[in-house]
């Protein structure tokens, strides 16, 4: 056999392995967990930690790890600042097949499914039993496929639409409450003043579109267990995808990606008045754009159906523990400490995050508002009531950064040449059907 073949066939026994751990519910996906630890019986113990969102520089970062080496004598978290998820997922990987890989990653909760049918992550689900009522159920299903436990949420992105009050005011726009006022209102703005959009349409938002889907009924993808399915082009999708052709092709949105340099200046200067992400976006316009703030409000995102207020999450991250970990059940109590723990998830709210653990989660509630609205005193209060309407659940697939690029680059292309916004998210769903088809997947 060759190196290619015999690269291949261990391809295919790992993905088969990764996607029975998926498939066959709790009993076989408790024995794809490795359930071991290399430390010694009271030894001394180092974990090491995979994050982006713990820099070792960072005095918070480390207070927060001294706090928790002072509770664990004989155990020692070293951090090491990797990349965001794309560059920690390559990592990982690399890391398995060199049979030497970390302790506890931080990756977005999206990448999940393609590491767990690499095989690469162990179910922790006995390992944090205990910490489960640390955290609602809505958010511990970010990290969980089939019922099983992979990941300790970090954070979480309760959608919201953070706008220009002041400017809403002006134009004379009521803050839209559904998805067609939304429409009416980037209308009735640029009327008034063609260099003014309500917003940009940055097509590389992919986790976004599929949010948004997913509000309005859309699956992008599901599994039974045994086989997956893709609905990019599902009738649901297809009517967002019209929703958006049409105001992109009436200029009613500014076609242009995000926190570019030119993005920033139009924020600054009142030319884009709005940003429907979650609730982590005032803090980035704020770093973009500190000198508006004060103008700024942020509100539960708009509706597709009136009165429905039923939205998934958008972004936040978990803690990850690699199957080969040599300290897998240490590194999964200092995941659960850490995302799960009234104190852990107390501690994140000093690294500027929304933290997954309820106890952080009501901590915010005391909290001052973000910087870029501090007359919004409401603030924790309206993304706390958003989170516990995030009943919609979205499954990412195995091949998301396949989809991401497909759907980007043809979306964007097609906003600036006025082509089939249709046409785009059926090529999309074809180009990722066919992929997890190449990769050995069963797809219906």
């Amino acid at each position: 056999m060759n190196r290619h073949s015999a690269g291949s066939a261990r391809a295919r026994r790992v993905r088969g392995a990764a996607l029975a751990c998926v498939a066959v519910g709790a009993v076989a996906l408790a024995g794809c967990a490795s359930g071991t630890s290399d430390a010694d019986a009271g030894g001394d113990v180092t974990l090491e930690f995979w994050t982006w969102s713990l820099k070792s520089a960072d005095p918070a970062a480390q207070a927060i790890i001294q706090k928790y080496e002072d509770e664990n004598p004989g155990v020692t978290v070293k951090l090491s600042e990797v990349g965001g998820t794309a560059e920690t997922s390559s990592k990982i990987l690399a890391a398995d097949r060199a049979g030497d890989t970390p302790d506890v990653i931080q990756v977005e909760y999206r990448a999940i499914p393609s590491l767990v049918s690499a095989g690469v992550i162990r179910d922790i689900t006995d390992d944090v039993a205990d910490a489960r009522d640390g955290v609602a159920e809505n958010i511990w299903a970010l990290s969980s496929l089939n019922g099983q436990v992979f990941g300790v949420p970090q954070d979480i992105g309760p959608m919201m639409m953070t706008y220009r009050a002041d400017l809403f005011e002006k134009y004379g726009v009521e803050p839209p409450e559904t998805w067609a006022d939304y429409a009416e209102a980037a209308e009735k703005i640029h009327e008034q003043d063609p260099s003014v959009y309500l917003a940009s349409f940055s097509a590389t938002e992919f986790e976004f579109f599929a949010a948004q889907a997913a509000q309005a009924g859309a699956r992008w993808w599901d599994t039974d267990g045994e086989s997956w399915t893709v609905g990019i082009d599902d009738a649901t999708s297809l009517e967002t995808a019209d929703y958006w052709q049409d105001l992109v092709d009436r200029d009613l949105l500014s076609v242009e990606p995000l926190l570019t340099p030119e993005w920033n200046a139009k924020v600054n200067e009142g030319k884009i008045l709005s940003w429907t992400a979650a609730a982590w976006a005032p803090s980035v316009i704020y770093s973009v754009a500190p000198d508006t703030a004060g103008s700024w409000e942020s509100i539960p995102l708009p509706q597709w159906t009136p009165g429905d207020a039923s939205v998934p999450f958008l972004g936040g991250s978990a803690y990850l523990i690699p199957e080969k970990s040599a300290h897998a059940e240490e590194a999964a109590k200092f995941a659960a400490w850490l995302g799960a723990s009234d104190e852990g998830s107390k501690l994140l709210l000093t690294l500027d995050l929304y933290p997954g653990g309820t106890a952080g989660r009501d901590a915010t509630l005391s909290n001052k508002p973000p910087a870029l609205m501090p007359q919004q005193t409401d603030f924790w209060t309206v993304a706390d009531e958003i989170v516990e309407n995030t009943t919609i659940p979205i499954i990412w697939g195995p091949n998301v950064n396949v989809a991401t690029s497909a759907l980007g680059d043809a979306l964007n292309e097609a906003a600036l040449n006025g082509d089939s916004f249709r046409d785009v998210f059926t090529t999309t769903n074809k180009t990722v059907r066919d992929d997890l088809a190449k990769a050995g997947y069963t797809v219906e």
